[in-house]
């Protein structure tokens, strides 16, 4: 059995329909139309609900042989869009982003999703609303996206444009620019399995397709928390790495089971974050896309292990069939998904 393991976590699923921007600002409007940036422009083309909205490609794609060379698909493979709108412009006031989430080849149903992201804000632990609905304002020349909690009103996250940048697309899809294979899950029909394609090569882009590359980051720093000890938990009340230690320091040493590392106190330092006593890492993370930081920290009674994303710290994802990370995330307008789904084989 090949399999081709190609996946995006729900972390980075997460900011689909998220939008970022940056540049010039465009000429004078006309009296009583709302100014907009070149990247607000270029945002709306495609974040608009009339316009089609943003579509994000998510994967994870495995394939069996036969003895006689007879490709099928493996039970469990995925290829679907995360889906994401907005009713009117964002210079209008904030506006909040419509999602869906739809299969992109006929013969594949979609995954169970669920989400379990936790963040804490003002010392307390909140769960990151899923399906996500971030609302959307502009900021200067960007765009800005808050994430709220279940409640529907705690912001727990948020992110900044920097760039956006859209590419015409016509035609032989596989003539495409290269980016778009290798910077988005595109690339995972691009695999030929015992010379069997997986997309009609001879498909066109329809009229009107076109990507949009994305370059964000991180507002605030962001404490994301969860659990330390054995017992696996949903929602806010996360396990603690221990309530006979009431202080990060009688902690150390400490082995993360997280990441297999046995910390020691001199490794960071204790600082106040997110409204609660933390001791952060001095070194990374290892192996993460996004840059984050270890943190032990302590409340009520008992320490909790997160780990810390700092204030600007860039959205990136790992590279299609590479190690390497990339800080941009490739969207499709409508014409290019459908353009997509008429092409593969699956």
């Amino acid at each position: 059995m090949k399999i081709y393991p190609c996946t995006v976590t729900l972390l980075t699923l997460a900011l689909a329909g998220c939008g970022g921007g940056g540049g010039s600002s465009s000429s004078t409007p006309a009296p009583g139309t709302p100014a907009v940036s070149d990247a607000q422009k270029n945002y709306e083309s495609v974040a608009l609900s009339s316009n089609g909205g943003l579509h994000y490609l998510t994967g994870r794609l495995g394939f069996t042989t036969s003895s006689s060379g007879a490709l099928s698909i493996s039970s469990g493979s995925y290829f679907y869009t995360d889906d994401s709108s907005i009713p009117q412009s964002a210079a209008n006031g904030a506006q909040t982003v419509s999602v869906a989430f739809s299969t992109a080849a006929k013969t594949l149903a979609l995954p169970a999703l669920s989400g379990n992201t936790r963040i804490v804000v003002n010392g307390t632990v909140y769960v990151q609303a899923f399906p996500n609905q971030p609302q959307v304002t502009y900021s200067g020349a960007n765009v800005q996206e808050v994430y709220l909690a279940t409640d529907g009103k705690t912001v727990v996250r948020t992110f900044l444009g920097t760039s956006y940048s859209t590419t015409a697309l016509s035609g032989l899809i596989s003539s495409s620019p290269a980016e778009l294979f290798t910077g988005s899950m595109l690339g995972l029909i691009t695999n030929t399995i015992n010379g069997n394609s997986l997309y009609n090569q001879q498909a066109s882009w329809q009229s009107g397709a076109a990507y949009l590359k994305v370059v964000r980051q991180y507002v605030g720093d962001t404490l994301f928390v969860g659990d330390c000890g054995g017992t696996a938990t949903t929602g806010p009340n996360v396990s603690p790495c221990s309530t006979t230690v009431a202080t990060v320091e009688g902690l150390f040493p400490r082995v993360s089971t997280a990441d297999g590392v046995t910390y020691q106190i001199g490794d960071g330092q204790i600082v106040t974050l997110a409204g609660v006593r933390a001791w952060v890492a001095t070194a990374p993370v290892q192996n993460t896309a996004i840059p984050q930081y270890r943190v032990f920290y302590q409340s009520n009674g008992a320490v909790y292990s997160g780990t810390l994303i700092k204030n600007g710290t860039p959205l990136q994802i790992p590279a299609l069939g590479s190690a390497a990370a990339q800080n941009f995330y490739i969207f499709l307008n409508n014409a290019a998904l459908q353009s997509v789904k008429s092409a593969v084989n699956f």
